[in-house]
């Protein structure tokens, strides 16, 4: 049975963090966009037109990864994904300094160089793994059994990656690439196969409104809600997570008794 409650302080705490971040790296993105497009436009060939484009390569495709990341925020495994933004981060600095740099010795170079391999192999993984979380909700018992397998196969498959990178005795094994190969393919197999089945074997919602709803609008919210393959509260949570309107009428038919606004919970 669903039930109102008052909601939680901090999610407009959260909401605004989220925003905030996901303004840096958009913004970040779109200079960098606009940078390379100066470039070919109006810039001379050569390094730095080279330079730039490849800087807005980079700025890109860690955004990407970030935004992937920052897709669990509010969910359970959040804290999972703020990492993996901030390992993308970090990479990103890594591409954007050998893209720059133009001394150092040979150590520097073959240390960058591995330090930018492993980031590029751990932001992908990173991301994808926290694309694949976001059905980790889910309770029916193949799509759970599926989901933990991939996200095993994926963690082994980087470890083994990054490995290879930094321990040249590794990659020259002979069943090294015979075993990252196995890897790699059982985990492409669960990050193809596991959102199909979510999309074909969805949970049973919840199905049940406050009682104290009028027949019509409880029936077009259940059957929204099964439609959708969510609960009636996930239906209703992004309404109810909008700010209130300035009118005093419409504030005063939204708060409780004690003046707050109450939110639906499953």
């Amino acid at each position: 049975m669903a039930r109102f409650s008052q909601p939680d302080p901090s999610r407009a705490t959260r909401r605004t963090v989220l925003t905030a971040l996901v303004a840096v790296i958009v913004i970040s993105f779109a200079i960098a966009a606009v940078a390379g497009i100066t470039v070919l436009l109006i810039g001379p060939e050569g390094d730095l037109m080279s330079r730039v484009l490849v800087t807005t390569l980079i700025v890109g495709g860690f955004s990407i990864g970030a935004l992937s990341c920052l897709a669990l925020w509010g969910r359970p495994a959040h804290s999972f994904g703020v990492a993996g933004a901030g390992v993308n981060a970090a990479s990103a600095v890594v591409a954007l300094i050998s893209a720059w740099a133009e001394q150092g010795s040979d150590d520097f170079w073959r240390i960058l160089n591995r330090l930018l391999v492993s980031g590029l192999i751990i932001s992908a993984a990173w991301a994808l793994a926290a694309l694949m979380l976001l059905l980790s909700q889910r309770h029916r018992p193949i799509i759970r059994i599926g989901l933990a397998a991939t996200l095993v196969a994926l963690g082994v498959t980087t470890a083994l990656a990054v490995a290879g990178v930094w321990w040249d005795a590794i990659a020259d094994a002979d069943i090294y690439p015979r075993a990252l190969g196995t890897l790699g393919i059982v985990s492409a197999l669960g990050v193809v196969v596991v959102p199909v089945l979510a999309l074909l074997l969805r949970d049973s919602p919840a199905t049940s409104v406050p009682q104290d709803f009028p027949a019509d609008v409880a029936n077009h919210l259940l059957e929204t809600a099964r439609r959708r393959g969510v609960s009636v509260a996930e239906l209703v949570a992004p309404v109810l997570d909008e700010p209130t309107g300035s009118s005093s009428d419409h504030g005063r038919a939204d708060q409780g008794s004690n003046g707050t606004t109450p939110t639906l919970e499953a």
